[in-house]
C-alpha cells in the first residue's frame, strides 16, 4: 500500500515524557455508557463521548476516504494506577484524505495547534486518529511511521477507525511496540444527557451498517 510521507512540523507539546495529573478516573457516579475489558498489565484508555460524537461528526460522508485528527486529554495517576484519559477530538479539516492515504500538511497541523491552544490550553495532545474506510482496523506501514517519529511519547495512543462497518481499534505502546489495547472505557458525566452509543452511532451514521455496538 503506497502512501504519502507525512508533512507533520512538531512542537514540544507531542515530544518527550508528558507530566503525570493526579485524578481520579472516570467511575460511579460517572456514567460508563460502553466497556470492554481490559487484559491484566494494560493501562486502562477512558474515551469520553464528546470526543467520540466530534470524531462521527468529522466522518466523510460522501467519497469514502481517510480522515484524521488529534485526540486531547490527560496522562494520569490515581489510587489504582496509571490510566489514559482522552477527552476531546480536533479533526485535521485540512488533512489531505485519499482512498488509502492520509497526509496532515504543515497547514493542517497549525490549525489543529492552534484550536488546541485556544480551546483546550489546559489538556494535552495524548494522540492521534484516522479513519480505514471499508479495510479494517490496523496500522498500516505508513500509520507506524507516523506514530513511531511524531507520538513517540509512552502515553501516546493511535486510535483507528473503519466507518463502513464502525469498527474501533486503539493502539498503544508496550515498551518499543504498539500494541492494540484488549479494551477501552466510553463515559459520560453525570450531569450531561447522552443517548447510548448505539443511538449516537445510528444519529450519526444512520446509513452506516453498525457491527457489536456497546451498550
Amino acid at each position: 500500500m503506497d502512501h504519502e510521507q507525512p508533512e507533520i512540523e512538531l512542537t514540544t507539546d507531542t515530544t518527550g515524557e508528558q507530566s503525570i495529573i493526579s485524578r481520579p478516573r472516570p467511575q460511579q457516579p460517572v456514567q460508563v455508557v460502553g466497556e470492554v475489558g481490559a487484559s491484566p498489565g494494560q493501562r486502562p484508555i477512558f474515551l469520553h463521548l464528546d470526543a467520540v460524537a466530534t470524531i462521527l461528526a468529522s466522518l466523510p460522508t460522501g467519497e469514502p476516504v481517510e480522515a484524521g485528527g488529534l485526540l486531547i486529554g490527560y496522562n494520569c495517576a490515581d489510587a489504582y494506577g496509571h490510566y489514559l484519559l482522552v477527552e476531546e477530538a480536533i479533526p485535521a479539516t485540512l488533512a489531505q484524505g485519499r482512498r488509502l492515504s492520509l497526509t496532515f500538511t504543515h497547514q493542517a497541523w497549525e490549525e489543529m495547534l492552534a484550536r488546541k491552544q485556544s480551546e483546550y490550553p489546559a489538556q494535552r495532545i495524548v494522540g492521534w486518529y484516522h479513519t480505514h474506510p471499508g479495510i479494517g482496523v490496523f496500522l498500516s506501514g505508513h500509520d507506524l511511521f507516523i506514530h513511531q517519529h511524531f507520538f513517540a511519547d509512552s502515553t501516546h495512543v493511535a486510535l483507528v477507525i473503519d466507518p463502513a462497518d464502525f469498527t474501533w481499534g486503539l493502539f498503544y505502546w508496550q515498551n518499543s511496540d504498539l500494541v492494540a489495547a484488549s479494551g477501552y472505557f466510553i463515559y459520560g458525566r453525570e450531569e450531561e444527557t447522552y443517548q447510548t452509543l448505539t443511538e449516537l452511532l445510528a444519529h450519526h451514521s444512520a446509513h452506516w451498517e453498525l457491527r457489536a455496538p456497546l451498550d
